[in-house]
């Protein structure tokens, strides 16, 4: 299983299948997920052979069984933890930012110098949780990077030598 890059999740099994199974709206709490089953048929038999995963960053309390799976009406509080990490860091070519949106939000990674030029954008969907930037143009320095999404924001600093 895996997200794909269109933002569902495909499902195979372990022997060979000629059917798939796939979730339209991953990120959804329920019946709203929209799970197809047997929906996508293959030209010939695949064993073994799904290169898609799940998108395990559903922010969900794995702890009480399949909290996962039910909706609870109860609101977001607080401060969103993006659960960025950033690596090399520090870098000389560029960095990758590993990241957790909000559920079913789009975002904004911005990326300042530290003069508060705007030296990288780019709209980040939903599904997302990893972007790699070149910064091979950019001059040795520190760098303020940025994600904004649902009215939430995190900043980090990576330091290019």
């Amino acid at each position: 299983m895996s997200l794909a890059a269109n933002g569902k999740i495909y499902l195979s099994s372990g022997s060979s299948v000629i059917d798939l199974h796939y979730i339209n709206y991953p990120d959804s709490d329920g019946v709203a997920c929209d799970v197809h089953q047997h929906a996508l048929h293959l030209p010939c038999f695949s064993g073994r052979g799904q290169i898609f995963h799940p998108n395990y960053y559903l922010g969900c309390d794995t702890t009480s069984g399949c909290a996962c799976l039910t909706s609870t009406a109860v609101g977001e509080i607080g401060k969103h933890d993006f659960k960025a990490k950033i690596s090399p860091n520090p870098g000389l070519y560029g960095f990758r930012i590993l990241y957790l949106l909000p559920q079913n939000k789009s975002g904004i990674l911005t990326v300042y110098d530290m003069q508060g030029r705007e030296m990288y954008k780019e709209n980040l969907p939903p599904w997302s949780t990893l972007q790699t930037i070149s910064a091979t143009s950019w001059p040795p320095g520190i760098y303020q990077i940025q994600i904004e999404s649902d009215g939430y924001a995190g900043s980090w600093k990576w330091v290019k030598y």
